[in-house]
């Protein structure tokens, strides 16, 4: 086998190569909106796990299956 150098990946053309220039304004969008999620789900496990917000999550553990309305506006 030889090693031909034109089937090797170099540095600047890797498999991750992004040409940066080329890309549309949907390719923008989409890697935005990507990296936002991402921080955001980091932001919320964080947050989830956590042990000084553990009470406040258990005191809304049932609140889906709660049937009494709870009304805490003051008339």
């Amino acid at each position: 086998m030889s090693n031909d150098s034109s089937t090797t990946m170099s540095d600047s053309t890797g498999y991750f190569y992004t040409d940066w220039s080329a890309m549309t304004s949907h390719d923008w969008a989409g890697l935005i909106i990507t990296v936002v999620t991402f921080v955001l789900m980091v932001i919320a496990y964080f947050y989830v796990f956590r042990p000084k917000n553990k009470d406040e999550l258990e005191a809304h553990k049932y609140m889906l299956l709660d049937d009494e309305p709870t009304n805490t506006e003051k008339k």
